[in-house]
């Protein structure tokens, strides 16, 4: 057993007085839904959720909270945000047990007054029981195309679905087991079966939900899985039938489990984001792919300590005729892994070589600097693999040293 980070990132604005309900899911985007059924996703492995937290930008508002929700009711963990207050705030006393099948969400409730209340990510850290268990998703859109098949992948949003793998799969740094493909489907008017199929390598997985006409809430293969192997692509195909009425995916996800502690951390989005040359820009390490000026906006504590290896990005466009730089980013600061993204091509650029030690206090983000000539890349997502083997072995550590401090108070030695 291991502990992942799932954190979302976006830009976020909430109304003052208001409950919403964002989902918990790894690599994701901030989906937050106005009805507690559109973000009530079914766990399939048990566990346990601990850590929650929330960075805010900006906030005039009386007191928030921000809390856990099992079904229909509140669970243990509870952020209180302090009203007119912005940074962190987390919870790190309380955790929740998972039991496969429960299903999972948060809660935001904004203070009454003001006028702004923003932030850009919010995480949560899962201890599956068993191996090491990310469950990531994709933020979807609506679609109401007639026999059409579109990929997605599974991080960030998908604003616009593709038409090519290539521009939407995962490049996976690790052997493991796809599962439990899902997807909350918020509307559905067509009449006829749309499916939505798991793909590796630019084919068909094992994995396939066929969604039948007028059907909402949570679908799931709870039965077949994907073996994945280093190096392979993953994403999901949405195939729809004949007719043009609207389907509403509110999120797909997916299960990536483990046996060696490591877990790929993704931001990305389907349509890809340029960044234009001579800039300087930030990006959060989980999460939609979200561009911005000032770092403080995108960072956000790991509350995990993990070995980061493996920086990599996907371009799909670059027009630019020099070189341009990525690099991962600790506690606001350049860290060891740097990629260079060669001038006017395109594919996954990739750090093979360093590595960056993170400690539960440390926050991370991504860096892109392009240089001062004409025209621009368009990145489809930049990701690292995480191996979270040394939060195990910490926790168990702490749990040997406490026992040995019980057993000296015991034996009256302090």
């Amino acid at each position: 057993m291991a502990t992942v980070i799932n954190q979302q990132a976006d830009s976020e604005s909430i109304a003052a007085s208001n409950t919403s309900y964002p989902v918990l899911l790894g690599n994701y985007s901030l989906f937050r839904s106005a009805s507690e059924a559109g973000a009530n996703i079914v766990w399939r492995s048990d566990g346990v959720l601990s850590n929650l937290y929330i960075n805010i930008l900006t906030n005039d508002r009386a007191a928030s909270t921000f809390r856990t929700r099992k079904g229909t009711a509140d669970a243990n963990i509870a952020v209180s945000i302090t009203g007119s207050t912005t940074g962190k705030f987390e919870d790190t006393s309380n955790t929740d047990t998972v039991t496969a099948g429960d299903n999972w969400h948060a809660k935001i409730v904004t203070g009454a007054g003001g006028t702004v209340f923003t932030y850009n990510v919010n995480s949560v850290l899962f201890a599956a029981t068993t191996n090491t268990v990310h469950k990531i998703g994709c933020g979807f859109t609506d679609i109401s195309l007639a026999s059409t098949t579109e990929f997605s992948p599974f991080y960030g949003r998908s604003v616009t679905p593709q038409a090519a793998d290539s521009n939407v799969g995962m490049t996976m740094r690790t052997a493991g087991t796809l599962a439990k493909l899902g997807v909350q489907v918020g509307i559905n008017s067509r009449t006829t079966t749309s499916t939505l199929r798991s793909r590796v390598n630019s084919a068909f997985g094992a994995q396939t939900i066929s969604i039948a006409g007028g059907t909402t809430g949570n679908v799931e293969d709870t039965t077949n899985s994907d073996t994945i192997a280093s190096g392979d692509l993953i994403n999901w195909s949405m195939t729809t039938g004949t007719g043009t009425e609207l389907i509403e995916p509110n999120s797909t996800h997916v299960e990536f489990t483990t046996t060696n502690s490591l877990q790929q951390y993704v931001a990305g989005i389907a349509v890809g984001l340029a960044q234009t040359a001579g800039l300087t820009r930030y990006y959060p390490f989980q999460g939609r792919l979200l561009e911005n000026a000032t770092e403080s906006n995108v960072v956000a504590e790991t509350n995990l300590a993990f070995t980061a290896s493996l920086l990599q990005c996907n371009i799909s466009a670059n027009t630019i005729v020099l070189d341009s730089t990525l690099t991962l980013r600790k506690n606001s600061a350049p860290g060891n892994q740097v990629v260079t993204i060669t001038a006017l091509t395109t594919g996954i650029f990739q750090d093979t070589v360093n590595t960056d030690s993170i400690v539960a206090t440390d926050t991370l983000d991504y860096q892109i600097v392009t240089p001062s000539t004409v025209t621009a890349i368009t990145i489809r997502s930049i990701s690292m693999l995480g191996d979270s083997s040394l939060s195990r072995n910490i926790n168990t550590f702490e749990r040997k040293t406490f026992r040995g401090v019980l057993r000296g108070v015991g034996r009256g030695s302090i």
